[in-house]
């Protein structure tokens, strides 16, 4: 069936007009924890790369193990795309509540199974294998779970307020990052070395069990979103494939202007804190708490770009940020990597404020760009591609372009150049003098 007509759309923005701050806040809660989730366990994965790698590859060249454990980490990204597919689809024709419910189950089992896993001392080349399946779980979810949580909230979002929503649930995203660092660094301030590697790590992994199980049961009591509810009697049979025929401008858009923030928050999290170690040489403990600071700070700027999207044009914001983030990335690791904690937070602050609009910036263009009957499904291809594409692989192409060029600051001049070409990207944005929260309903019309 065909993609409904504009009156169809702005029938659907003056529900969502109308939509009860009760049930809007309702619905952001139950979308935040489940990102909260997310966030945690994909931290967790970062922040204990070194000690997974001793743990799950085979001992004698450090360098090897580590890479090997971040290409585990890209693997998992390259099971995004198949997640966001089968979660869009199911999105898109049986409800946003569904799919999202689903997707944050998924990802509690994948966490909670590391925390059992055996490791290569015991099992072998199996421990490894068994690591990668978990791995794949977490993508497959993740795949639905930031797209769709994204989706989820903006549509819910009260009148005026779409950006500050999607802030709000990208922010629980990174408290998540906090609360996995904090976790990290109560674990490493009561346990000696030894004992972390031994069997510490796996406490943090487990504890994501009652978290997720919790995220599941607030999705479904909350109700399905307004949007949702009213287009759906004029359903796509195949929402990919309307998406792919009739929006693959808007795709790339999204998409290109994703790359840069994607790489960037992926090299903060998941990057950053074995750099700090094995090449500015701070202390596990030290590198916990510098990232737990980043992460708070982080989390503040994804609330900025909430508000700055909802006030000033979205292609001018984006503009800026992209701008900004090419600026600030080699400053920022030059200062990060001087060896002390306080130089460490203010350089990966530096990337944190800038990040924090930039991702907020990024999941609003799902509310400018793709209508209601496939939008979660439009969402979730751009994002995860993207995130597979740059997100996943960001660790370990940083990682080798350290150890095969012998500089330090190479992660950071591959950053400046993707954020060069994101700013082009941005340039090609939709044009429109107000923010987002005054025009969503224009903005989302793109004649499909």
């Amino acid at each position: 069936m065909d993609v409904p007509d504009n009156r169809a759309h702005t029938a659907v923005m003056g529900d969502a007009t109308s939509n009860s701050a009760g049930r809007a806040r309702r619905a952001l809660i139950a979308a935040s924890l489940g990102s909260f989730v997310e966030g945690y366990d994909l931290a967790l994965y970062g922040f204990f790369a070194v000690i997974l790698s001793k743990q799950f590859f085979p001992p004698g060249d450090p360098t090897a193990a580590l890479l090997a454990t971040f290409a585990i980490f890209a693997l998992g990204f390259a099971a995004r795309p198949l997640g966001g597919l089968v979660f869009g689809h199911a999105g898109d024709r049986v409800g946003r509540r569904s799919a999202l419910a689903a997707s944050i189950l998924l990802a509690t089992v994948g966490t909670l199974a590391i925390s059992i896993l055996p490791t290569y001392a015991r099992a072998g080349v199996w421990a490894s294998a068994l690591l990668l399946v978990c791995r794949i779980m977490q993508g497959l979810s993740t795949g639905g779970e930031v797209a769709g949580g994204n989706v989820f909230v903006l549509e819910h979002a009260q009148a005026g307020r779409p950006g500050r929503f999607v802030s709000a649930n990208l922010a629980g995203n990174s408290l998540g990052f906090a609360a996995a660092a904090g976790a990290s660094l109560v674990l490493a301030a009561v346990l000696d070395a030894p004992q972390l590697a031994s069997w510490g790590w796996r406490i943090p992994f487990a504890v994501a069990a009652p978290l997720g199980l919790i995220g599941v049961y607030l999705r479904i009591k909350v109700a399905d979103t307004p949007h949702f509810q009213v287009t759906a009697v004029q359903l796509q049979r195949f929402p990919l494939l309307h998406a792919v025929r009739t929006a693959t401008r808007e795709l790339l858009l999204f998409a290109g202007f994703a790359a840069s923030a994607l790489l960037g928050g992926y090299l903060l999290i998941g990057f950053l804190p074995s750099y700090l170690t094995r090449v500015a040489g701070l202390s596990t403990g030290e590198t916990f708490a510098a990232t737990l600071s980043t992460v708070v700070i982080l989390a503040g700027s994804l609330v900025l770009g909430g508000v700055l999207v909802d006030r000033f044009p979205p292609r001018v914001v984006a503009m800026a940020t992209a701008l900004a983030m090419a600026v600030t990335a080699i400053p920022g690791l030059l200062i990060a990597r001087q060896g002390t904690l306080a130089t460490a937070i203010l350089g990966a602050a530096l990337w944190a404020v800038v990040l924090g609009v930039a991702n907020t910036v990024g999941a609003s263009l799902s509310l400018m760009l793709f209508p209601t009957p496939i939008r979660f499904t439009a969402t979730a291809l751009a994002l995860n591609v993207t995130a597979a594409l740059f997100g996943g692989t960001g660790p370990y192409v940083s990682t080798w372009l350290v150890d095969s060029t012998g500089n330090p600051i190479a992660p950071a001049v591959y950053l400046t150049v993707v954020a060069l070409a994101s700013l082009a990207v941005a340039t090609a944005l939709p044009r429109t003098d107000r923010g987002l929260s005054e025009a969503p309903a224009a903005l989302s019309l793109r004649g499909l």
